[in-house]
């Protein structure tokens, strides 16, 4: 036998990690990454959760600070361009002296990088660089007074920004309402600064409901990832659960098989052996007694694991004689497959029930993952264990002319719950299963069970 690696091989389901313990409560001031566990988050209708890049750095892996690291990103390379076009046209067509130009210019560009880690601040400069940069550039004509053009981005910008980072509604109307109050004496000079100052009012405020919709839109994606994650973790435990009722139910039959020849034979032992003293006939009576109690209870815990979909399985549970027809099915499916199964292997038992599932579920892992690839399917009896190995080539390339198939998304290949099943079916018996991929390509999943843990000689 080839030796298996631990690691996991493209295209094929993996164990799932083992869960995490739970985390302990976060305090309030620290954001944490939305997880499928994570209650619902607050209602944001009347305050948004405050952003900023000292709590982000706290967990370096959250997505808030990832998205933190793109506005600051946008609003430097903003900054810098609004800095380089307002220093010459402050220079120039307002005509206000050089050094004055680049005092206001920094001033428009640098709020908008600041209002990152200090929002009040960033509102005081910006506010005094417009109040500055009209008063120097009152003796200019023909040119937009006292917004010039780039006053009016840089404004709606910082008004944007803080806006998305949280602040209070109360705090972006002090914002906008203490530049246009500072520049209001100016609009009755003329008619010209009036509409100026109209013009700049206007489009400032529109950054506020804009700012309120991408933050809800924010939230709303949030709440979607979240319920997502908590659906994902819901199916993940629905398919654990169902796998493990299902080894029970099959658990049941083959047991109560077991039991019920118990009790026929020490209800029927006192008719059948003459001879037997007083004190044997009421042995016998009590391991009669013994088995159907033992099956009532078995009953009782079956019910109780049981589905309402579940109830209605009758049907007889597979066996080895059942392979066949199961390699048929693959075949038609168009994986070639070859079947080998030991004569001496008994015909019943829970390890012969457990071989077919394993059987089922690896050759329906290499018609999802592998399909086309030749498999070989063994069932043999070494000693007084079970042997049984499902082994695949890779899959053959492509046709010309037909797309190469791509690498199996995560959802397929790191999302199943089969292979979860086979070591659970293993364990149960006291045996192991393992499965990796084969040195030379491929795939093989191979599982020992003991034929002593379920009486395989009924």
């Amino acid at each position: 036998m080839d030796h298996i690696q631990p690691e996991p091989a493209a295209g094929r389901e993996t164990e799932p990690p083992r869960a995490p313990a739970p985390p302990a409560p976060p305090a309030p001031s620290t954001p944490s990454a939305p997880t499928g566990a994570e209650a619902p988050a607050r209602s944001t209708a009347r305050q948004w959760p405050k952003l900023t890049l000292a709590r982000a750095r706290s967990t370096p892996r959250d997505p808030e600070r990832r998205f933190l690291a793109w506005v600051w990103v946008a609003t430097s390379l903003l900054a810098v361009v609004l800095f380089v076009v307002s220093v010459p046209l402050a220079a120039t067509i307002y005509e206000v002296h050089l050094l004055a130009a680049f005092g206001t210019g920094l001033a428009l560009a640098i709020p908008l990088p600041l209002a990152m880690r200090f929002p009040k601040t960033a509102v005081v400069i910006a506010t005094t660089g417009i109040l500055v940069f009209a008063l120097l550039s009152s003796g200019s004509e023909g040119a937009p007074w006292p917004w010039p053009v780039t006053t009016i981005i840089g404004q709606a910008a910082l008004l944007f920004v803080l806006g998305l980072l949280g602040m209070s509604w109360r705090g972006l109307f002090v914002a906008w309402l203490a530049a246009v109050v500072v520049t209001l004496p100016f609009a009755f000079t003329d008619a010209g600064a009036t509409a100026n100052e109209i013009a700049a009012a206007s489009l400032t405020a529109i950054a506020l409901p804009v700012s309120f919709l991408v933050v809800q839109w924010r939230v709303i994606a949030g709440e979607l990832f979240r319920e997502r994650a908590v659906s994902a973790a819901e199916q993940e435990r629905r398919v654990l659960v169902e796998e493990r009722n299902r080894i029970a139910r099959e658990l049941h039959d083959v047991v109560a098989h077991g039991l019920s020849i118990i009790h026929v034979q020490a209800t029927s032992a006192p008719y059948r052996v003459e001879g037997l003293s007083d004190a044997a006939r009421t042995e016998f009576a009590e391991i009669a007694d013994s088995a159907r109690t033992a099956m009532t209870e078995m009953r009782q815990l079956l019910s109780v694991l049981r589905s309402a979909e579940a109830e209605a399985e009758t049907a007889p549970q597979p066996g080895l004689e059942d392979l066949p027809a199961l390699v048929g099915s693959v075949e038609r499916a168009g994986v070639p497959v070859t079947l080998e199964v030991d004569a001496g292997v008994p015909a019943g038992g829970l390890a012969v029930t457990a071989a077919y599932r394993i059987v089922q579920e690896a050759l329906s892992n290499v018609v999802r993952h592998a399909p086309g690839a030749a498999t070989h399917v063994s069932v043999e009896l070494l000693g007084d264990d079970l042997v049984v190995a499902v082994e695949n080539e890779p899959p053959p390339a492509p046709a010309e002319g037909e797309p190469t198939p791509g690498p199996e998304p995560a959802e397929r290949t790191g999302g199943g719950h089969g292979l979860v099943g086979i070591d659970e079916r293993a364990a149960l018996l006291g045996g192991r299963a393992e499965h990796g991929p084969r040195p030379r390509g491929g795939y093989r999943v191979l599982a020992t069970l003991p034929l002593g843990s379920d009486g395989g000689e009924w």
